[in-house]
């Protein structure tokens, strides 16, 4: 909803310097086409990525209408390979970095991005669809590794400001996060398919238990990142 009400509306408006409403290591730059255009394009993938995944996850469109999930399966794989490779672009040859730690996590998360959807296209063409459901549950879950970042730095700031600590783009906590932001998800999704796999009961109520526990903590980071980070930008009040 951001995306589209942020960068969608300033970029159907034409008012492309209001993007820099909210904070971008690197973003709208007056006479930067090639790199702007990768900004925006970047921004709105990230949307769509969302949204065409989240609909693959929807049991009754894959048993009453294959044919869209086929269809927007391949929508959603290969804008995560674009997305991907205009993440990279963006990283190394734009220069939006926030330091040397950083740049690793975003570098590995779009490498696996990369990997696992060409093996998800790859296991879908062989019909093998046991593989092709894992490679593209992880995609999912690495796509979404922007936002698993915000809402972890968020749930960092309420827990550790009160303290004193401060984070900073440079410092562990950060890092630490991006880190986190991907690969946890990955952890959890393993544990998830071994939990399905088990023909014993426990292991399944454990999964069942610390999912609904990680849904919790998701949610909670997902409402600290809507009131501080993307409503502020959308209210009437903020400065254009």
């Amino acid at each position: 909803m951001f995306i589209l009400l942020s960068f969608g509306g300033h970029s159907l408006s034409g008012d492309l310097a209001g993007l820099n409403d909210k904070p971008h290591v690197t973003g709208y730059v007056p006479g930067d086409l090639f790199g702007n255009i990768h900004f925006i394009a970047h921004a709105l993938m990230g949307g769509v990525v969302t949204f065409a995944g989240s609909l693959q996850l929807v049991p009754v469109l894959r048993r009453r209408w294959p044919r869209i999930h086929r269809w927007n399966g391949r929508l959603f794989m290969s804008i995560s390979l674009l997305a991907a490779l205009s993440g990279l672009y963006l990283t190394w040859i734009r220069g939006s970095q926030l330091g040397t730690g950083s740049n690793i996590s975003i570098t590995m998360n779009g490498v696996l991005i990369l990997a696992f959807a060409a093996l998800a296209w790859r296991s879908a063409w062989q019909r093998d669809f046991v593989r092709h459901r894992q490679h593209a549950l992880r995609t999912f879950l690495l796509v979404n590794g922007v936002w698993f970042l915000r809402i972890g730095i968020m749930l960092a700031g309420l827990v550790l400001t009160p303290l004193g600590i401060e984070i900073n783009y440079q410092g562990m906590v950060f890092v630490g996060v991006s880190f986190a932001s991907w690969a946890v998800p990955l952890v959890v999704l393993e544990l998830y398919l071994r939990a399905e796999r088990s023909q014993r009961a426990a292991p399944r109520y454990a999964m069942a238990a610390a999912l609904g526990l990680f849904a919790l903590v998701t949610l909670a980071g997902s409402a600290a990142a809507a009131a501080f980070m993307w409503l502020p930008v959308l209210s009437p009040g903020s400065a254009h």
